[in-house]
């Protein structure tokens, strides 16, 4: 087994932040638990995505709705509805292998039975 890690665009105050490519003997992963915006990194996720057989992707909220204390611009990490519209154009083989992690405990994906869901 082997991981690489590599760096991503996220608060870096205390240190860097990583995402992690993980390859098994059989099958490979990605594996990016935090992100700031897709558009912050250099790094074309789709390109990323094509080459593994399953993607966990940092989606904390699901749209710019979910936070009313605070603006959802100080906190830029992907919404599940950019990044489900960013990659819409990939092949259905590639955006199978997609899921989303991280989400936030106001996130309505976390209810199987809600309409986001």
């Amino acid at each position: 087994m082997k991981v690489i890690p590599f760096i991503v665009p996220h608060r870096d105050e205390y240190s860097e932040t990583v995402g992690y490519k993980i390859i098994g003997p059989n099958k490979t992963a990605l594996f990016i638990p935090y992100i700031d915006k897709w558009e912050r990194w250099n790094t074309k996720i789709e390109e990323l995505i094509k080459d593994v057989d399953i993607a966990w992707l940092d989606d904390t909220f699901f749209d710019q709705f979910e936070i009313k204390n605070i603006s959802i611009s100080e906190i830029p990490h992907p919404l599940v509805i950019e990044t489900m519209k960013r990659l819409n154009n990939m092949p259905q083989v590639d955006r199978k292998k997609i899921y989303f992690i991280h989400l936030n405990h106001t996130n309505p994906l976390i209810n199987l039975f809600s309409q986001e869901s």
